[in-house]
């Protein structure tokens, strides 16, 4: 009696203690910036799926991105990576670097389905050297920070331009690993036998 005394008063004191924690406030997830999704792609296998994975990273290198490759494993349907692209503070022909945003993807493909995450978004700063060229500083400022003392408004239209710019990004994903040839060839060979 003693002994279940004792625990019960050890557990409502663990439960006391837990109920003092903060949550998580509402404005620390809106300030979350990831996207990541599990879609379903029905009668399409493991193989297809990851060499449309691996279409996509390779449109990746061929737009405005700089894509970086780190983990490809055809066996486990796994590709990982970092992407870079230039983010900028003026508009029109005069384009003027503002600096880069790198972010990490990774893409996991099973069959009759794959995963996507675009994440850990970081802005690297630029500045201009004695010679007029646009250089990186080494200084760092994670996407998910609300505020920046004295440049809020290109802050903004930098975490503005980028969540465009994933959505874009995500909607070419989504085409990519969707195509299967042999339904493309299927619908050729209809066509010709008109």
């Amino acid at each position: 009696m003693v002994k279940l005394n004792f625990v019960s008063m050890v557990v409502g004191t663990a439960i006391q203690l837990g109920s003092y924690a903060q949550p998580a406030t509402s404005t620390e997830e809106a300030q979350r910036v990831e996207f990541m999704n599990v879609v379903k792609a029905d009668s399409l296998s493991k193989p297809l799926l990851f060499q449309n994975a691996m279409k996509y990273v390779a449109s990746l290198k061929n737009s405005e991105e700089k894509f970086d490759l780190k983990l490809k494993d055809s066996i486990d349907g796994k590709v990982y990576g970092q992407s870079v692209f230039f983010v900028y503070s003026q508009s029109g022909i005069l384009k003027k670097i503002s600096g880069t945003i790198t972010y990490q993807l990774a893409i996991e493909v099973k069959d009759n389905k794959y995963r996507y995450q675009f994440s850990d978004y970081v802005f690297h700063y630029y500045k201009q050297d004695r010679y007029y060229n646009m250089v990186a500083t080494g200084k760092t400022k994670s996407l998910e920070e609300p505020n920046v003392s004295g440049w809020q408004k290109l802050w903004t239209s930098h975490r503005s331009y980028t969540m465009s710019k994933m959505r874009d990004n995500i909607k070419q994903l989504e085409i990519k690993m969707a195509e299967d040839p042999k339904k493309i060839e299927k619908v050729v060979a209809k066509k010709v036998e008109w």
